[in-house]
């Protein structure tokens, strides 16, 4: 009987040292083997290997992967680059009437702090290190109690206990951490787009707030200089000038009136729509304050193209998904080398009176399922994410076109208006008004300078919108709409 017990005891002793030493250095459990020795003890994820054991890399071709001492790398993307991840802003302080929001960069503190898609994709990255974690761990080994031949020959029969283990073979563990870690780059890739088009929707959204602020308040000046032509030319009809007179003021007063409560009405769209991306859709309409005749940046097609396929984030992702499946292709080669399996216990016989030892070992012969299909899987998804980059690659500069005219043209509108058109349209004007002081011209060319004076104006607000929403778009890397899916 002693015999049992110490065996039983030893048992014990040797699962519970293991599961001890499980998460921290397997190397150390005596049920551990070599094929685990590179499981990275941080539960920080391993992009790749730091002492140079990592497998040979891959480059996939139409027909399968093969190694190479480089590794496959995308023509123009920083696949193992760090992603351009913006710091977290701390949340604006909302105090009083003015809620502390009147300047870009408050806007953007606050939304950095309160835009649900930030922590939506945050999420994800926890998610996907949670998995880069477990995908990783060795398995539990397990412990049993036995009892056969239970009232054989009127004895308790055989009793005893026995441990079992599972010894994952080929390196699967660490190949399952390898795939895994570039997924959590992936993701964090994400993350750092998903900041840059929060960004980017702030800066157009405020501009273009700043813009309708702006027409607001040159549609007020209009209308009050259209009421005062009313009163001018009705007491001009009393003096035998023609009722057109008076007619036409009468004119560009509804029109300077139906001006002014449409741009009300998309300053308050402005606002809401701002506010949705800040993540605060309650907040109450205000002045925003900046310059909008601050000279844009001056952009150079082939560098920005150039910068974008550096920085994007976008193009770093697919990158990424490149590096997982080809870790994955390796992964899939190796699924069918089986797995060792083994058992070892210590029963007593109660008939016998004899202690009694126990060892199985056991593992699956890969005859008819050697992953066959994961394989070619493997090998398709690989193949799939290559042709992923250079898609990525042709939709940015695609975009950049668009976007890239929309820059060229407002930028050359606004600085024609800028440089020519509204001084001239200013001249124009007080010219009218001093011929007509002067009695050599009618009143009505008045009002056609004030209308052309004005309508320049608001055109060159619109090139200036037009011209940030541009910019912003370039200087976010294209990344835009953060509250789409």
């Amino acid at each position: 009987m002693k015999r049992f017990t110490c065996w039983v005891a030893l048992l014990v002793a040797l699962v519970s040292g293991c599961a001890q030493t499980r998460f921290h250095s397997p190397s150390e459990c005596p049920l551990t083997t070599e094929v685990v020795a590179r499981k990275p003890a941080s539960s920080e994820p391993q992009p790749e290997q730091r002492d140079g054991s990592a497998e040979p890399a891959l480059i996939v071709h139409a027909d399968g992967p093969k190694p190479s001492s480089s590794g496959w790398q995308p023509t123009s993307a920083q696949a193992t680059a760090e992603p351009k991840s913006l710091p977290p802003a701390p949340a604006a302080q909302i105090e009083g009437s003015g809620n502390g929001l009147s300047t870009l960069d408050s806007f953007e503190q606050l939304a950095m702090s309160l835009n649900p898609t930030l922590s939506e994709l945050q999420a994800r990255v926890d998610a996907a290190n949670g998995r880069w974690l477990q995908i990783g761990l060795y398995p539990n080994p397990e412990i049993a109690y036995s009892a056969p031949e239970i009232g054989n020959g009127g004895t308790p029969g055989q009793q005893g206990a026995y441990v079992q283990q599972e010894f994952v073979t080929a390196d699967k563990l660490q190949l399952n951490r390898n795939a895994a870690s570039w997924e959590v780059k992936r993701v964090e890739q994400e993350l750092s787009a998903q900041r840059l088009r929060v960004l980017t929707d702030i800066r157009a959204g405020f501009y273009s707030l700043r813009v309708a602020q702006e027409r607001v308040t040159i549609a007020e000046e209009l209308h009050g200089i259209a009421q005062q032509a009313v009163e001018k030319a009705k007491e001009l009809v009393k003096v035998q000038e023609p009722e057109t007179v008076l007619t036409q003021a009468e004119i560009e007063a509804e029109l300077a009136l139906l001006l002014l409560e449409n741009s009300r009405v998309q300053q308050a769209a402005q606002w809401r729509s701002l506010m949705s991306v800040v993540g605060q859709p309650d907040l109450p309409q205000q002045d925003v304050t900046g310059e909008l005749d601050v000279a844009a940046p001056q952009l150079v097609w082939e560098e920005t193209l150039d910068r974008i396929r550096r920085e994007s984030p976008e193009l770093a992702a697919v990158a990424a998904e490149v590096e997982q499946t080809r870790w994955a292709v390796q992964r899939a080669s190796v699924q069918a080398v089986p797995n060792v399996t083994v058992q070892a216990g210590s029963m007593y016989d109660f008939g016998t009176r004899d202690p009694i030892a126990t060892l199985q070992i056991q593992l699956p012969v890969p005859i008819f399922n050697r992953n066959q299909g994961g394989i070619a899987e493997a090998h398709a998804h690989a193949i799939a994410a290559e042709r992923a980059v250079e898609r990525v690659e042709l939709s940015l500069q695609q975009r950049l076109a668009a976007v890239y005219q929309q820059y060229e043209q407002a930028r050359q509108q606004a600085s024609r208006y800028d440089a020519t058109i509204l001084k001239k349209a200013r001249r124009n004007l007080d010219l009218n008004r001093q011929s007509y002081e002067a009695g050599e011209s009618a009143y009505l060319g008045v009002l056609t300078a004030q209308r052309s004076y004005f309508q320049a104006k608001l055109a060159w607000l619109n090139a200036l919108e037009q011209l940030w929403s541009a910019t912003v778009q370039i200087e976010g890397l294209l990344l835009k709409d953060s509250l789409q899916q």
